[in-house]
């Protein structure tokens, strides 16, 4: 069922705030933020540590079953590039993003980047916003969400992380990360409503975490600018009497 946030109308232009190194993908990502920092969440790119710790639950294909992933706000493709070089044949790379601007060197990576045409035929880029895709339960294995959360009201974190627990099949991992200080910094310039908000969305963000943290993989990345923390979570296993989902391909 298509799904949208009670608080998204209209639904904000979600885009991701990590980036590819190449200097056509930081100008593209620089413009971006220039034209609306509130939803691509940066004005810098983000290097390869936190793409690396993102994708980290993904194994290595052989020996299990084929997966399902999703990424949210691909960007220019920093993370799908990391992902694409993990799937395996049988694998799916869904990978949402609904700037134009960024689908078109998307689209243009997937013909030119080593890493992504490998596997573009195991990628499928979903050129909308993720309020609007929709999100079958238990439909995937991993998803990677690299949307600016600290940037969105808590009602719509709220909604986006019910909705990705939901589609994630029992035992699926969920990772996103935020930059570390922001709080700090929007306490410098910003007024009581806004600092208000950026606390609420971060309680958010701590219930998820503590209801579904697997205790594994997160953590601050320090060699990023700014640091990162990423956060990895786990969908609930099945209860007792249904199918084995402790590991990844098993269902």
């Amino acid at each position: 069922m298509n799904q949208t946030p009670a608080t998204a109308a209209p639904v904000p232009a979600i885009t991701a705030p990590a980036l590819p190194r190449q200097r056509s993908g930081a100008s593209a990502f620089l413009r971006e933020a220039a034209r609306s920092m509130r939803t691509t969440g940066a004005v810098a790119p983000s290097g390869s540590w936190p793409a690396r710790r993102l994708a980290a639950p993904l194994p290595a294909p052989g020996g299990r079953s084929p997966l399902r992933v999703l990424e949210v706000g691909a960007g220019t493709g920093t993370v799908t590039r990391v992902l694409a070089e993990r799937i395996g044949p049988g694998d799916r790379l869904d990978a949402v993003e609904i700037n134009p601007r960024f689908v078109r060197l998307l689209s243009e990576a997937l013909r030119t980047d080593r890493a992504l045409a490998a596997a573009s035929e195991r990628i499928r880029i979903v050129p909308e916003s993720i309020c609007r895709t929709p999100l079958p339960e238990n439909s995937y294995d991993m998803i990677v969400s690299c949307l600016p959360f600290m940037n969105f009201a808590p009602d719509m974190v709220r909604s986006l992380l019910e909705r990705y627990v939901a589609a994630l099949v029992p035992g699926g991992h969920l990772t996103f990360f935020g930059y570390l200080g922001t709080l700090s910094l929007r306490r410098l310039f910003v007024d009581r409503a806004e600092a208000a908000r950026h606390r609420a969305v971060a309680a958010v963000l701590a219930e998820f975490s503590a209801r579904y943290g697997d205790g594994e993989g997160g953590g601050v990345v320090w060699r990023n600018l700014p640091p990162a923390r990423v956060s990895h979570l786990r969908a609930p296993e099945r209860c007792a009497g249904g199918a084995d989902s402790d590991s990844f391909g098993q269902r």
